[in-house]
C-alpha cells in the first residue's frame, strides 16, 4: 500500500482541512483525478491522484485538519 501524503498547497502552509472527498475506499482512480477538496487559509483546492490504484483507506473526514505533509 502506497500512503499519499497532502503536498504543500501553496507558500508553506502548515495545514489544510478536509472540505469535501471525492472518492471512497474500493474506488478505482487514475492519475491527476480529483481525489479530495482541501480548504487552506488562502482558497479551497482540489488535490489531485499522483497515481493510478484503488482507495483503501481514507485518512481523515470533512471538517479535520491534515497537517502538510500528513497522511490523506
Amino acid at each position: 500500500m502506497t500512503v499519499f501524503n497532502l503536498p504543500d498547497l501553496g507558500e508553506g502552509l502548515p495545514d489544510a482541512e478536509i472540505h469535501e472527498w471525492f472518492v471512497k475506499p474500493g474506488d478505482e482512480v487514475t492519475v491527476d483525478q480529483p481525489l479530495v477538496s482541501m480548504e487552506t487559509a488562502k482558497a479551497v483546492v482540489d488535490v489531485p491522484c499522483p497515481q493510478s490504484g484503488i482507495i483503501e483507506k481514507l485518512f481523515g473526514n470533512p471538517g479535520d485538519i491534515i497537517q502538510t505533509g500528513g497522511a490523506l
